[in-house]
């Protein structure tokens, strides 16, 4: 960059600096705001605090941040998390049995001495801590959890006190517990949480709770605007393939459906749903339609928030789906014989798309399980984005859930930055999912072949005494809670207790910002008019100006973004 041209972009620097606003509350708003789902959220941090075992073995219980080991006296309070803010509490998990034992359950916020949530496993994770109550605190499989937000602006210390254990062998006062939060950037504006909603949160808490208690229809409500193309009754040709929508854009696709009442499962494996955005050499989503959706094989029929099999028009994905030049949507059979479909449907809404808006990718990968492994991989991915979930169908020849005693790991940006307490912990289960440990006041009682919530559920379980054979399919959406990254991210889940031969499949969803340039006049090239819209950036952490211009992933548009332009500026600067 020559001297004329930093001149100016330091002249830039002394007048055109602006305070960061704060925008939206996080919080109920995360699930409402149904677009955003795709929406890049820069300097947001997602976190997990566990009783995960931090040697790296089994004991994925009774530890803390302080005091450190595992923990086996009675009466021993225990500082579970400390979090500098703002902040959210998106989620609080444990197994039933685990809640039913009365844990302490403390908040201390913002430097206070005193807690303002000050209670017990059992009575906030049963519905009966004030406003905490259904749809979103829930019992299923198991596990109990509870995805009312709890906010905090300046700094939050969970705490909670530890129950005796024996030296050896099972004991119901096992500490097991999840807690899974956002970190958000200083300028966030957050009111702290003091056992109360005002009237707007009440109004956005009965949104949410509408939207769960109505998982299956759409969550962004009906588009008078929407294109709706329909694919009617037919078949794909073997080896071939049918195209359901090829739109030229900038637009998002607010559903697709694939209807096969008759379908076998063979079909439903070999024939795949492909999206490609913007003429790209790959697709994006490239996935048979059983692992897709969750269809077939004994699964139950069920309605998630995003993604299900149970609607008028067969399996649906909910998903929203922005594309800038083009979408293309097909149905690809990989047997060698016909299959039909009943009927497809892609209802898109054409219009601008922000730059910060990400594209929904999805990637399937199946395995079988070999000697001294110790993780199946979910996704690994490098660029900026976020995950959102995923799938997961785990079988194997012997009468044991062992395989289920696997933790689930992400790695963000290069660092583990959550890590779980077990298999069907991480989908809001708990004991194998309620099939050892019983409680029998679970919805679905003991034993539950299936148990479906709008965020998680497990839709096939199998474990027949005596028959060499166990088997779980299971899902879980990450929405508010969603894990952001600016440079790569790693999901993956031990599978080192599962027996070797056991059959691993994962279908891993997230979000991914394509490459944009800062060509914010879409004429090609950068100009004045970019670098214009470029100063009166400069300074911001806002998704709206980072999306644009934050081009070395800092969360802010500050000098290194201004030379990184420069260097593919085409003039002229006059």
């Amino acid at each position: 960059m020559g001297c004329r041209h930093r001149a100016t972009v330091l002249l830039v620097l002394a007048v055109v600096a602006t305070p960061i606003v704060a925008t939206a509350q996080p919080g109920y708003v995360d699930y409402t705001s149904w677009s955003d789902w795709a929406r890049l959220r820069v300097g947001v941090r997602a976190g997990l605090a566990s009783s995960y075992d931090r040697t790296g073995g089994n004991s994925d219980y009774s530890q803390y941040e302080w005091p450190e080991g595992l923990i086996r006296d009675d009466g021993v309070v225990c500082t579970v998390k400390t979090l500098a803010g703002p902040g959210v509490v998106h989620r609080f998990w444990m197994p039933h049995k685990t809640a039913d034992q009365s844990f302490v359950v403390r908040m201390y916020f913002d430097g206070e001495v005193t807690p303002r949530i000050d209670t017990t496993s059992d009575v906030l994770l049963d519905g009966s801590f004030g406003y905490f109550t259904a749809p979103l605190v829930t019992t299923c499989a198991g596990g109990q959890v509870s995805y009312e937000p709890i906010p905090f602006a300046g700094a939050l210390r969970i705490e909670t006190v530890n129950k005796l254990l024996p030296a050896s062998g099972w004991s119901p006062n096992r500490h097991y517990y999840q807690y899974t939060y956002s970190l958000y950037p200083v300028s966030t504006d957050l009111t702290s949480y003091d056992g109360t909603l005002t009237p707007e949160q009440q109004s956005e808490r009965a949104a949410v709770a509408a939207l769960f208690d109505n998982a299956g229809q759409h969550p962004g409500g009906s588009s008078p605007g929407a294109v709706v193309v329909t694919t009617p009754a037919g078949p794909v040709p073997a080896g071939g393939s049918i195209v359901l929508a090829d739109v030229t854009g900038p637009g998002l696709v607010r559903r697709i459906n694939v209807r096969m009442d008759a379908a076998t499962d063979d079909e439903l494996d070999g024939l795949r749903l492909a999206v490609t955005y913007d003429d790209g050499a790959a697709a994006a989503i490239d996935v048979s339609v059983a692992n897709f959706f969750g269809a077939g094989h004994l699964r139950a029929s069920y309605a998630g928030l995003p993604l299900g099999t149970d609607s008028p028009d067969g399996f649906y994905c909910y998903w929203p789906m922005p594309f800038r030049q083009r979408v293309r949507v097909s149905l690809v059979n990989s047997t060698g014989s016909p299959v039909a479909i009943d009927s497809a449907v892609v209802e898109y809404e054409p219009g601008p798309v922000a730059t910060d808006m990400c594209y929904l990718h999805a990637s399937a990968y199946t395995h079988v399980c070999q000697a001294a492994e110790v993780y199946h991989p979910i996704i690994s991915v490098t660029g900026r984005g976020h995950y959102a979930g995923n799938l997961l169908y785990v079988e194997q020849d012997a009468w044991s859930f062992a395989m289920l005693e696997g933790d689930e790991v992400i790695t963000v940006d290069g660092t583990e930055t959550l890590y779980g307490t077990g298999l069907e912990d991480a989908y809001n289960g708990g004991y194998y999912y309620n099939w050892t440990a019983l409680m029998l006041d679970e919805p679905e009682g003991p034993r539950p072949e299936s148990a479906i919530r709008p965020l998680h559920g497990i839709l096939y379980v199998h474990h027949e005494d005596g028959v060499e054979y166990a088997r779980a399919d299971q899902f879980r959406w990450y929405i508010a809670d969603r894990v952001g990254f600016s440079s790569s991210i790693e999901v993956k889940v031990e599978n080192r207790y599962a027996q070797v031969g056991s059959v691993w499949t994962s279908v891993g969803f997230w979000y991914q910002q394509p490459p944009v340039p800062a060509d914010t006049d879409g004429d090609g090239d950068l100009d004045l008019s970019d670098f214009a819209a470029l100063q009166r950036c400069f300074g911001e952490s806002s998704p709206a100006c980072t999306g644009l211009f934050d081009l070395d992933g800092s969360g802010l548009v500050d000098l290194p973004d201004y030379e990184d332009f420069s260097e593919g500026f085409t003039g002229p600067w006059e």
